[in-house]
């Protein structure tokens, strides 16, 4: 049993990265809503000028957006920079003065290219509308104990916050499939073996787990820590460590209110005090604060999750010119699975052109022409979840046996390479290798999946994908 909770554990944070089933969430960054009160152009210009700021800021996955100078000049003349918009009755009121006013709804949606030339301009980065779908599972204690579910104004006001940044967010049914899974003291404990086997059903990209209180109940207590490499006694340890992590008191008044959730206490009396972990992939990051609001609290963690999300995703503009990036594609196995390959990868931001250098049995390997290095490249693509990073031993024909439960990915037989390689020639689509010394990004953060994967990517050595279909 002991073995067996750590295997739920590593299974479950490789399940955050690889499950192909969600990848991520297309949000449409370059769209602003506005109120007026009228269809007057003079009315949408100055919406168009006060929706500016928001945009850029979600666009570029930089708070401090609007500092730059190229923006704030760009800004009086946020009108050419729309491609369309449209109006919607409302219910809304507009007061002026003594008058007040039904509102419209205003669209404006902007148009990309212009959007991204105005921010290789500034030299700022593009964070592409692909983005990562957060689970929240928000906690909070009062003078009654501890609630699992918060009040509406909380999810009001974290919805209002991604939203600004462009961050998809996913919250909890907290129905009796949740009861089962998971209580108010596992999140209070911060249990990642729960969190993480509750969180499964969601499947989002990452997990945000948020604990708060009112400052004047003294300090939130240390989260239960598992290693999910460390010996069963060490996770044993740490698990009956955790039940004393909430009183007796917040126990029983979690349990009363149970997972479906009861009307919360009243509002308690600030300042609140907040912990907060995100869990991505194998990255596990903490955020602190305090402020006088819990509106403050998640707005304030939001910025924090869309930053960290920004520095994984974003582009950012260099002075080194387009990389190249060479790639061997396995489990495409017709001429119509290699236009699907070629449609994603061409569909992404970051990739300027696509070539196919060669075809054969064991895949095929393209060189891509990119706005990016390495490591931007492997996040995106693991964020997508369509390609999926291999070992060279899982893609070699001539390799050894898989291991239980492992599974190979298909090669291509001697007439359908045949039929494969007359359907790109048909095309005329360039199959010429590229030189040896092809360039290739080493600028590389602490973020990226491993030095092995950072150090591919040249013709020599190309990233090794399966194409999951």
């Amino acid at each position: 049993m002991r073995l067996s909770l750590i295997r739920i554990l590593l299974w479950s944070l490789c399940f955050i990265c690889v499950s192909p089933a969600y990848a991520g969430q297309q949000v449409d960054i370059y769209r602003a809503q506005a109120l007026v009160k009228s269809q007057a152009e003079a009315e949408r210009n100055a919406a168009a000028r006060a929706t500016f700021g928001e945009l850029m800021v979600r666009v570029s996955g930089q708070r401090n957006a609007l500092d730059n100078p190229v923006v704030r000049a760009a800004m009086p003349k946020a009108q050419n920079y729309l491609f369309g918009f449209s109006y919607k009755s409302s219910s809304e009121k507009l007061i002026e003065g003594s008058r007040s006013f039904t509102a419209l709804a205003l669209q404006l949606d902007y148009e990309p290219q212009a959007i991204g030339q105005l921010l290789r301009d500034a030299q700022l980065p593009l964070w592409p509308a692909q983005r990562p779908t957060l689970l929240v599972w928000l906690v909070f204690k009062d003078s009654r104990g501890l609630h699992l579910v918060p009040e509406v104004v909380d999810f009001q006001a974290i919805n209002s916050a991604a939203a600004y940044r462009g961050l998809p967010l996913m919250f909890p049914k907290h129905d009796v499939e949740d009861s089962m899974s998971i209580v108010a003291d596992d999140l209070w404990a911060v249990n990642q073996e729960k969190i993480l086997a509750a969180s499964v059903r969601y499947n989002a990209d990452a997990i945000l787990v948020g604990r708060y209180m009112p400052s004047s109940m003294g300090s939130i207590p240390p989260a239960m820590v598992i290693d999910p490499l460390a010996t069963a006694d060490s996770a044993e340890t740490a698990l009956a460590s955790s039940a004393v992590a909430v009183s007796p008191a917040a126990s029983s008044a979690s349990s009363a209110e149970g997972a479906l959730g009861v009307a919360p206490a009243e509002p308690a009396q600030g300042p609140w005090q907040g912990e907060w972990l995100l869990l991505h992939g194998e990255n596990q990051t903490r955020f602190t604060d305090e402020t006088p609001e819990v509106k403050g609290l998640v707005n304030n963690v939001i910025d924090q999750v869309a930053d960290y999300f920004a520095n994984q995703y974003a582009i950012m503009p260099t002075n080194q010119g387009a990389q190249q990036i060479v790639l061997r594609v396995g489990n495409i196995t017709s001429f119509a699975a290699f236009k699907e390959v070629q449609a994603y990868l061409e569909g992404l931001a970051l990739v300027q052109r696509m070539e196919v250098v060669t075809v054969n049995a064991e895949g095929v390997v393209v060189r891509l022409t990119t706005e990016a290095d390495t490591r931007l490249l492997t996040n995106t693509l693991a964020l997508g979840r369509r390609l999926a990073l291999a070992q060279p031993a899982v893609m070699g024909a001539s390799q050894s046996e898989p291991s239980q439960g492992e599974t190979l990915p298909e090669g291509i037989d001697a007439e359908a390479m045949a039929d494969f390689e007359r359907a790109l020639a048909s095309e005329q689509m360039p199959n010429n290798p590229a030189p040896a010394d092809a360039p290739v990004t080493a600028a590389i953060s602490d973020l990226q999946p491993s030095a092995a994967v950072i150090n591919s990517g040249t013709l020599q050595d190309p990233l090794i994908y399966v194409w999951q279909k």
